[in-house]
């Protein structure tokens, strides 16, 4: 992932590219914006610092919405976290 050569998480850090939220069902029906909201994301981790030990580069894992330090980079939104605010790893893509 080319991400991962542009920033790299130290120590204990994980860097997470935010995935967005699904604006549509498989049945075709549109969730309104107000309607979706829930109080977690989930994001791809493209980057870890050397301290971390449960998760790697490509995990899908879930985190607080307000969690860690989020920022823009190359029009992607990313998400820098402690590993311990990784709530989980995902086993299934949502």
């Amino acid at each position: 992932m080319g991400t991962s050569k542009l920033l790299q998480g130290v120590k204990d850090k994980v860097v997470v590219e935010v995935l967005a939220e699904e604006q549509v069902t498989e049945a075709g029906i549109i969730i309104p914006e107000g309607f979706k909201k829930v109080p977690q994301s989930h994001g791809r981790v493209v980057s870890v610092g050397k301290e971390v030990t449960d998760v790697k580069v490509g995990d899908i894992v879930l985190f607080a919405e307000f969690g860690g330090q989020t920022f823009l980079l190359n029009n992607r939104m990313y998400r820098v976290l402690i590993e311990n605010e990784v709530y989980g790893v995902l086993m299934d893509e949502i």
